[in-house]
């Protein structure tokens, strides 16, 4: 059974600066757009084709083969996640070289709360759900992701996610009402712990303002950039509050973080202004809140970073946006899109 679901984080407090992690993932508006539960029997084997959306994959069960195009293939197993960016074309099966059927052919032409499909040999059970979120938004994680992120949940994590994958189960069986909006949560829940699972891994975020902001030295630092990115920051501000030198808080920035401080923070601004012409703020509104004072300024530093001047982005942006369809008329689009 294919389930459409139309769901977004609530808007954050405004009780306090949110962490820089929980306001990006706020501002991405994350929506879980469809949730199939499969159970491929071998000799199985399913393409993936997500388009504009991204895909997370739960194996609850079994063992199978994931090969993205291009790429060699990887094992998941029972306790593992995959996280699969738009655009990004890959195939999963009982073995890696079987021969695959697109996915959508076995959720259109299967019915029930378990689709299963394929041989008579040994099951592997999983979760697929789409999300679409806005990309703008969500640039500083998708530019910190590979393509595919593979997660190995540990044994507990591994737990609490199939336990909330069984809720999810249950929700749907029960047909309860709020069950959609539960069930939107739940995915959202799933979303966030595999890239949360995957981001305090060993060697996964090696720099960025993730490494940065779990950085035992530089954590309250990033935390106080980011509460105010308008404020006119200095790098001898910076290195006292990190009560360092100058050079030596410059340097170790840039190792952990991979930019100079104050590149930093001319990224993030450019970043904050995106938001705000997204969300119809003028460009002079958008130049004061995050501390350029004028349109002029800001339009140059926008350039210089983007390539295109504000008025530029944001009229593309629209352009590729388009107006806000009816939600039966996304839903349409959406399955036209799917796999």
């Amino acid at each position: 059974m294919i389930h459409y679901l139309e769901c977004r984080f609530p808007n954050p407090s405004s009780k306090g600066p949110m962490h820089p992690f929980d306001s990006v993932l706020s501002a991405m508006q994350l929506e879980s757009s469809l949730f199939v539960r499969l159970r491929g029997h071998a000799p199985w084997a399913i393409s993936f084709d997500s388009g504009g959306q991204a895909r997370l994959v739960v194996v609850a069960k079994g063992q199978g083969w994931f090969t993205q195009v291009g790429h060699p293939p990887v094992v998941v197993q029972a306790g593992h996640c995959l996280i699969i960016k738009q655009g990004v074309k890959g195939i999963l099966g009982d073995t890696s070289d079987r021969a695959a059927i697109p996915c959508w052919q076995v959720a259109d032409h299967v019915t029930g709360e378990l689709v299963a499909f394929g041989g008579d040999g040994e099951p592997c059970e999983f979760f697929s759900t789409l999300f679409t979120f806005d990309h703008a938004a969500g640039e500083p994680l998708s530019a910190l992701l590979p393509d595919v992120v593979h997660v190995t949940m540990a044994d507990r994590d591994a737990g609490q996610m199939i336990s909330i994958l069984e809720q999810i189960g249950a929700e749907e069986a029960q047909g309860s009402l709020g069950g959609s909006y539960v069930v939107g949560r739940l995915l959202d829940v799933l979303f966030i712990q595999a890239i949360r699972t995957w981001a305090s891994s060993e060697g996964n975020v090696s720099d960025g303002w993730l490494a940065g902001l779990t950085h035992r030295q530089l954590a309250r630092t990033l935390s106080l950039i980011h509460a105010d990115l308008a404020r006119p920051w200095t790098l001898e501000q910076l290195a006292r509050h990190a009560a360092m030198s100058r050079s030596s808080f410059a340097a170790l920035f840039k190792s952990v973080v991979g930019v100079p401080p104050l590149t930093y923070i001319a990224t993030w601004r450019i970043y904050r202004a995106k938001l705000l012409l997204a969300a119809g703020h003028s460009i002079a509104a958008a130049a004061e809140q995050t501390g350029y004072g004028t349109d002029v300024a800001l339009s140059r530093a926008f350039k210089a970073t983007t390539g295109m001047s504000p008025g530029q982005w944001r009229r593309e942006r629209r352009a590729v946006a388009g107006p806000r369809a009816p939600v039966s008329d996304a839903r349409a689009a959406r399955r036209a899109a799917v796999y």
